[in-house]
């Protein structure tokens, strides 16, 4: 094909230099999947994973349930290799996936830069990025997003070789195929086909009837994957019934229409130099200034030896950044994911041939080698999960003496810490008798008269508490239940002897939460002995201008701080307590991201991962054996706070056959 197009100077390699790549790939492919085992979350987690982790398995689908190929993918995997515990089998599945997508990078950027040492600098530039590491050890659709842009990409050399209408074809096909993955395949719409354009010797057969026929009928297969999701509005009892009715709940659930349409280009004039700020972070965090450099120099060579592929690269990067930074969205780093796949292409094809010195090459690929384990290095003790149960012993302290005999247990919950009690109660604990009080609240007084027949009692969260009183006043006796949601801020840090060390981070907290200052302001002069330091303006808010998006204290109870620091900007720290090293790492830029599934810091003792940083406040401590506390966590999605009860053996409850039920203030 390159004799074909000369215009792009591009000779394809030989045959022997392929297989040559393939095992290259391979053995890059294994290192990252190494890695990601070695890091990887052993169970469930709050957020969009819970989710994903209590749906793979379960028969029933839903039209919001929009990835129906990760579904079919997964589940079976996750049956074969760990059905006794699904959430780790779905992480595993993403492992797997990033490491077929550095493989795939690999593979594919030693072919088109014609270096093998391109492939490799690529590959492992990706596998150790912050972002897509995090997401190859959660369950979580983003890492086999980046492995099908790849096969599409793969699709396309073949395609740019051999030009033929079954080549073509069959890239149709993988590019159908990936939109049952993600649906924002379509953003490579645009470079897709300048890219075809660019290599197809006659483009009127592009757009002939024969190829159009091709591409709909491949389309419209490509569409079925939706099938199941578009059954599950089969009418029902007040639900829809005609069938436009049903494809519009289809289309509304699929494409997620009621909170897209406020936020694809949602971002505000005023927002932007924020974005900016946001987009600059996110891209050093993955590669560094050198790497980002490195990439520059990349799409100047590439540009010499593969334009088609250059415009296709810078065209992917701009168009996918650009919704991205428009995206108003808790997650918008996530969606960063495929402009760090294309930098980091660019960044190894920096390393492709025709370098003038052979001396040069090989001092240049070392550095970019050195520099690229470095990357791995550093991030590792930052990313590690392979002891992250917070989610589970969180769904498990919540729903602690929830049973068929003795309690129903009522919540009106964060929806990320609600995704996680899903799984819980589905593939953990399937005895445990669950309702969310939005779906009851109607019939509530109904629900604890029939539960107080049977003796069993009625536990309720914080914020269903809350709702109970603001709907029914005085009616329903709460009691405060012995065992809380979540470990008490206060009654942690009263219970720690003088010289306990211990590290206490403040981030601007979540929006449903709130901050109590005189609490924060307690809980810090406890810990100071009332020798807060003033620059930290412990308990202010940073949209009052009283208080900083990120802080820090560290020291020994008792004493002043050791460490106090407090900034509007993420920054990193490093300092010592009672000789040991510790470093704090803020990886989060506030208060933007409102949800990360790695958290939005961490603290490092050596290279032990000892806490991860949420939004609200966090706290470690340590005891005489220098062994970490659980962490503490308050004005946080991770504290949900005390419990309440109502007791089956009330006799205001019991009063309550003899109520009329109509006199109940309903919401």
């Amino acid at each position: 094909m390159g004799s074909r197009l000369p215009a792009t100077g591009y000779q394809p390699p030989d045959p022997g230099s392929r297989a040559t790549a393939v095992i290259v790939a391979a053995i890059v492919a294994t290192v990252a999947f190494w890695a990601y085992t070695k890091t990887l979350l052993p169970g469930v987690d709050l957020g969009d994973t819970g989710g994903f982790q209590a749906a793979v398995l379960w028969p029933e689908v839903s039209a919001r349930q929009a990835y129906p190929l990760y579904y079919d993918l997964a589940a079976p995997f996750v049956r074969a290799v760990s059905m006794a515990n699904p959430a780790r089998g779905l992480n595993l599945f993403s492992a797997i996936a990033g490491a077929a997508a550095v493989g795939l990078l690999t593979y594919l950027c030693a072919l088109i830069a014609e270096s093998l040492a391109a492939g490799i600098a690529a590959g492992l530039l990706l596998a150790f990025s912050y972002t897509f590491w995090s997401q190859a050890i959660i369950a979580e659709v983003y890492t086999f997003h980046l492995t099908l842009i790849l096969v599409s990409c793969l699709a396309l050399y073949a395609y740019a070789q051999r030009p033929s209408r079954l080549r073509l074809a069959i890239f149709f096909g993988v590019y159908a195929l990936a939109f049952g993955n993600h649906l924002s395949m379509i953003l490579l719409l645009v470079p897709f086909t300048v890219f075809l354009l660019h290599v197809s010797p006659n483009r009127r057969t592009l757009i002939a009837p024969a190829t159009i026929g091709i591409a709909a009928v491949i389309a419209t297969a490509g569409a079925l994957q939706y099938w199941p999701n578009f059954a599950s509005t089969s009418p029902v009892a007040g639900g829809p019934a005609s069938l436009s009715d049903r494809f519009a709940t289809f289309w509304f659930d699929t494409t997620k229409v009621d909170w897209r349409d406020s936020m694809v280009m949602g971002v505000r004039s005023d927002q932007l130099a924020d974005r900016l700020g946001m987009w600059w972070f996110d891209a050093r965090q993955q590669f560094g200034v050198l790497g980002l450099l490195l990439a520059v120099v990349g799409a100047v060579r590439l540009w010499a030896i593969a334009r088609p592929w250059t415009t296709l690269v810078l065209l992917a990067y701009a168009i996918n950044t650009l919704f991205a930074f428009t995206y108003n969205v808790g997650d918008t780093h996530v969606f960063y994911l495929p402009g760090h796949l294309f930098t980091a292409f660019l960044a190894g094809a920096a390393l492709g041939r025709a370098l003038t010195a052979r001396s040069t090459r090989v001092v240049l690929v070392a550095l970019v080698f050195l520099y690229s384990g470095w990357r791995a290095w550093d991030t590792w003790p930052a990313i590690d999960r392979h002891d992250d149960r917070r989610a589970d012993a969180l769904v498990t302290r919540l729903a602690l003496g929830a049973n068929p005999q003795s309690a129903v247990l009522v919540t009106d919950l964060n929806w990320q810490l609600e995704n996680a009690l899903l799984y819980y109660t589905r593939w953990q604990r399937r005895d445990v008798p669950w309702v969310r009080l939005p779906d009851v609240q109607l019939h509530f007084p109904l629900l604890v008269r029939d539960n107080e027949a049977i003796s069993r009692d009625m536990i309720l969260d914080a914020y269903s508490a809350r709702d109970v009183v603001a709907s029914f006043g005085p009616l329903f006796p709460l009691q405060r239940d012995p065992i809380s949601a979540s470990p008490d801020l206060i009654e942690e840090i009263s219970g720690l002897s003088p010289g306990t060390p211990y590290v206490l981070c403040v981030l601007t907290p979540p929006r449903e939460e709130r901050l109590d200052p005189e609490l924060l302001r307690a809980a810090a002069g406890m810990l100071t002995r009332g020798r807060i330091p003033t620059e930290l303006r412990i308990g202010g808010s940073p949209a009052s201008g009283t208080g900083a998006r990120y802080q820090l204290i560290a020291g020994l109870t008792g004493e002043a701080p050791v460490v106090a620091r407090a900034a509007d900007a993420p920054f990193r720290m490093a300092f010592r307590l009672l000789d040991d090293p510790f470093t704090v790492r803020m990886e989060s830029w506030l208060p933007s991201d409102t949800f990360r599934r790695a958290g939005f810091g961490h603290v490092i003792r050596g290279r032990e991962h000892v806490l991860t940083l949420e939004r609200g406040v966090s706290l470690v401590w340590f005891d005489r054996n220098a062994r970490p506390s659980n962490p503490i966590y308050a004005a946080s999605v991770y504290s949900p706070g005390h419990r309440y009860r109502l007791s089956s053996a009330s006799p205001s409850l019991a009063d309550l056959h003899t109520r009329p039920i109509s006199g109940v203030n309903r919401p």
